[in-house]
């Protein structure tokens, strides 16, 4: 059982990294579980607090584009404090769609808006592939050591 489960979540990965989900950074994170360099629930502990400093600096974009004049000086400073983070991770494409939609180009309310409805997007799809994640580990825990 726990082989199985250990193989669902290679398969996960490599689909997540063939699909440009994650990057090199988020491997080297698995190679270390892997060795034994860092313990399964340690991923787990930088998956979540990703996920959980992700949503709480999207939530503040958030916050400041609906005000009726959007300080982007303080969004620019928060869509950087997210890029770090998914550097951090391997975040690959969350931290390419900041790159790419916050420009000065798009540096307007409507500009903004239609930039952080993407960010939002892909921060949901990494979510959702990194709870699958923690789920099958927490699952291959359950089963017992190796």
């Amino acid at each position: 059982m726990a082989a199985a489960i250990r193989g669902q979540i290679n398969v996960l990965i490599a689909t997540m990294f063939t699909t440009g989900l994650v990057d090199d950074a988020f491997l080297q994170l698995q190679r270390m579980r892997e060795q034994g360099s860092v313990t399964p629930a340690h991923v787990v502990e930088v998956m979540n607090r990703f996920l959980n400093d992700a949503e709480r600096i999207i939530n503040d974009i958030t916050g400041l584009m609906i005000e009726p004049e959007v300080d982007f000086d303080k969004v620019d400073g928060l869509v950087q404090q997210l890029k770090v983070a998914c550097s951090s991770v391997g975040a690959k494409r969350l931290n390419l769609c900041c790159v790419q939609h916050f420009t000065p180009e798009a540096r307007n309310k409507d500009g903004y808006l239609e930039a952080l409805g993407r960010v939002r997007f892909q921060f949901y799809d990494l979510r959702s592939m990194f709870k699958i994640i923690m789920e099958l580990e927490q699952h291959l825990a359950a089963c017992g050591p190796k």
